[in-house]
C-alpha cells in the first residue's frame, strides 16, 4: 500500500481536478503520487470504456481495498469528488499518527540496538584470563537479541501493507492495543457508513459494506442480527442499544443523525471521533511499551555491570588470600 501521505495528496488532487471539470481518465494521468505506470494503465482502461469496478479490481497493491470500494460506489452515484476528499482527510489523520508513533519509537529502539551490541562484549571479560574477543560468539549473541525485534517489525509491516485481518485479531489480545483495535474498528465502520450513505447507497447495503470493511466479528454479528429490520425497510436506530459493540455515544450520535436527516454527516464526524480515540490509544501504547523495553534493557545492563564488578571483587579477594 502507498503511504497515507501519498494517498491523501493524490485523492485531494483528484477531487480538485474533477470539480474543475476534468475527466476521470485525464485526472488519473495528471495527478501524481502513486506509481505512474499503474495510473496511466488505469487511465487507459477508463478511457477505453472499462467500468470503474473493473478498473479498481485491476489496481496494484498500492491502492487499499477499502478505498476501491468507496471509489467505485461514489462513481456510480455521482459523489466521487466529495468521497475523495473524505478519503484524503482520513489518510491524512492516520498518516500523522503513524509518523508520531514512529518518531516515538526511534530513541528506545536505538538504545536497545546499542545495548544488544555492547552487552555481549561485557560477557567476554574474564578477570582470570583477561579480555577474550570472540567475533562469532558476539555475532550470535547480538543476533539473538536483535533478530526477534526485526522479525516482529517485519511481520507487523507485512500485515499492515497487506491489510490482513489477522493484525486486528492479534491486537485484541495485547493490553493497551486492545482499546486501539476496538476504537479503530468503530472508526472504520462509522466512516464507511457515512461515506456510503453520502454516496447514495441504500441503508441495508451501506451497513453490509461497512460491517465488511470494519473487519470486526462483533459488528458483523450485530449486522446479521438486525437483518430482519433492514428487510422490513426500517432503520436499526432503536436496536443499537441491544448490541454491546456499539457504545452509548455511538448510539446517541446515530439516533441524532437519523432524527435530523443528516446521518451521513453524523457518521463521518463519529468516524473522526473514534479515529482520534484510536490514535490516542496507539500513541499511549507507543510510549508505554518502548518505556518497558527501555527499562528491561537498563535492568539487564545493571545486572551485567554488577556481574562484572562481582568478578573483579572475587579476583581481588583471591589475590589478597
Amino acid at each position: 500500500m502507498a503511504s497515507h501521505k501519498v494517498l491523501s495528496n493524490w485523492y485531494r488532487q483528484l477531487a480538485e481536478h474533477l470539480d474543475s471539470g476534468t475527466r476521470l481518465a485525464e485526472a488519473f494521468s495528471v495527478c501524481a503520487g502513486p506509481p505512474s505506470q499503474d495510473r496511466l494503465r488505469m487511465a487507459a482502461l477508463i478511457e477505453g470504456g472499462t467500468t470503474i469496478e473493473a478498473v479498481m479490481a485491476t489496481a496494484s497493491a498500492w491502492l487499499p481495498k477499502t478505498d476501491r470500494v468507496f471509489i467505485s460506489t461514489a462513481m456510480d452515484t455521482g459523489r466521487l469528488p466529495q468521497t475523495l476528499r473524505n478519503l484524503s482527510d482520513r489518510h491524512e489523520r492516520i498518516g500523522a499518527t503513524q509518523l508520531k508513533v514512529m518518531l516515538g519509537l526511534i530513541y528506545p529502539l536505538s538504545v536497545y540496538h546499542i545495548a544488544a551490541l555492547i552487552l555481549p562484549i561485557f560477557r567476554m571479560i574474564d578477570y582470570a584470563h583477561g579480555f577474550e574477543w570472540d567475533a562469532p560468539l558476539h555475532l550470535l549473541q547480538s543476533s539473538l537479541l536483535i533478530a526477534p525485534v526485526w522479525a516482529l517489525g517485519a511481520l507487523t509491516l507485512f500485515l499492515v501493507k497487506t491489510d490482513n485481518p489477522l493484525l486486528a485479531q492479534i491486537l485484541r489480545c495485547i493490553p493497551l492495543l486492545r482499546g486501539y483495535s476496538q476504537a479503530q474498528a468503530l472508526a472504520d465502520f462509522s466512516y464507511a457508513l457515512g461515506t456510503f450513505i453520502d454516496a447514495g447507497v441504500p441503508m441495508h447495503t451501506a451497513w453490509q459494506g461497512s460491517a465488511r470493511i470494519a473487519q470486526d466479528a462483533k459488528i458483523s454479528r450485530a449486522y446479521l442480527a438486525m437483518q430482519p429490520t433492514f428487510d422490513a425497510g426500517k432503520d436499526p436506530a432503536t436496536q443499537l442499544k441491544a448490541h454491546k459493540v456499539f457504545p452509548p455515544d455511538f448510539v446517541a450520535l446515530y439516533a441524532a443523525g437519523t432524527q435530523s436527516g443528516k446521518l451521513d454527516e453524523m457518521m463521518l464526524k463519529t468516524g473522526q471521533q473514534y479515529q482520534t480515540q484510536a490514535n490516542h490509544a496507539m500513541t499511549y501504547a507507543s510510549i508505554v511499551y518502548p518505556t518497558l523495553l527501555f527499562a528491561l534493557v537498563a535492568t539487564f545492563i545493571i545486572f551485567t555491570i554488577f556481574q562484572v564488578y562481582g568478578g573483579y571483587l572475587d579476583l581481588l579477594n583471591n589475590l589478597a588470600q
